[in-house]
């Protein structure tokens, strides 16, 4: 009986038919699409990556304090701000000490996520700092983001009902080729669901242990992310010999803290953050960190190491998104695209294949202006 009614609840409470869940996944989605801008229009030369990710994580919370408030509600952030820069892919929120100032030429990736009652809304952004605006970027800058772009355009188009996982990479891989890109191994189509970042079915792009994926099928009522990552390298990624900033509880794990500094830090983590990651640069206090080592060696915490382009002059472009497959097996995107940056790439995607019938208006933006 108790399996059961656990079963029903994790059903009930990922219904998309309920409005109420709805209503939460789109505010989420809300203030994910009021915080992105704001962030991508301080990313200019001389910027610094760790006071900008400290901003984007205080205006998440700037944004949550202010919606569902008459009933007690978790909400915040799902993803701390990340902005990773050039050859680096992901989990990079660095403190003042490891910070990184901005300059021209720099391709920037700022990535985020929002949840309001543990229903989640993420979204990733790629910009590149042009010395000269009114002229395009060009070269493999140029033909990483529009692999990127499109690639996450494809995806969202075969994101519906019926379809497999395994559709979306074989078409993802395609419009790779087309920029002469690849897709950076553990990029993801990855189903979400309340509280849960990484749930049952994913289609992983180049995948590490080298086996094909992706073979489920895409059902009504299933909530995706979709994070497209292409590199101008190998695609294969490494971690950074950085000390990691962001961590994740590890509810699996059960432990007696004898350090205050490590209780204290954790009971802050537990009530700020619920179960989603958070990032060092968020806590107020810094001798809160002082307790994060016990935290993490005895698996309370789990980190997330810097990841990095395995090719070191490498540069990596990426576009992330959320979207809900409606009842009627169409998925509709709730974080909203941003303006591509302006580049152009000597590749395109030809119109008479399969994926240019299927990205038939983004293609004649390419052909026209090439992004």
């Amino acid at each position: 009986m108790e399996v059961e009614y656990y079963t029903q609840k994790f059903n009930t409470d990922n219904d998309l038919s309920n409005s109420v869940i709805l209503s939460k996944y789109r505010s989420a989605a809300d203030i994910v699409n009021a915080v992105l801008p704001q962030i991508i229009s301080r990313i200019v030369p001389g910027a610094s990556v760790s006071e900008l990710c400290k901003y984007g994580d205080q205006l998440i919370f700037s944004h949550t304090s202010k919606v569902y408030n008459k009933n007690k509600v978790e909400k915040g952030v799902a993803l701390p701000t990340m902005i990773c820069v050039n050859h680096c892919l992901q989990y990079f929120s660095p403190l003042p000490e490891n910070d990184i100032i901005l300059q021209h030429g720099d391709l920037v990736k700022v990535e985020l996520g929002v949840h309001i009652d543990g229903y989640i809304a993420s979204t990733a952004h790629t910009t590149i700092l042009n010395p000269n605006p009114q002229q395009p970027i060009e070269g493999r800058s140029a033909d990483v983001v529009a692999a990127a772009h499109f690639g996450a355009e494809v995806a969202l188009k075969l994101l519906k009902a019926g379809n497999k996982g395994s559709d979306i990479v074989k078409a993802v891989n395609q419009v790779a080729d087309a920029f002469k890109c690849i897709p950076v191994e553990g990029s993801i189509v990855q189903q979400i669901r309340r509280y849960v970042l990484q749930a049952e079915n994913s289609a992983i792009l180049n995948p590490n242990d080298g086996l094909p994926d992706g073979d489920f099928m895409i059902n009504s009522n299933e909530v995706y992310t979709v994070n497209i990552l292409m590199s101008t390298g190998n695609g294969l990624i490494r971690e950074s010999d950085l000390k990691p900033t962001i961590f994740q509880r590890n509810v699996n794990e059960v432990y007696n803290l004898k350090l205050k500094a490590a209780r204290t830090v954790f009971k802050k983590i537990s009530d700020n953050y619920s179960v989603f990651p958070f990032s060092l640069n968020s806590l107020e206090n810094t001798r809160d960190r002082l307790g994060i080592p016990e935290c993490v060696t005895h698996g309370l915490l789990r980190p997330y190491y810097v990841l990095l382009e395995n090719a070191g002059q490498a540069v990596v472009a990426q576009f992330k998104f959320t979207a809900l497959v409606g009842t009627n097996g169409n998925a509709t995107r709730i974080t909203s695209s941003l303006q591509l940056p302006y580049v152009y790439s000597e590749f395109s995607i030809p119109p008479e294949t399969d994926i240019g019938k299927l990205l038939a208006n983004e293609v004649k933006l390419t052909m026209a202006k090439n992004i």
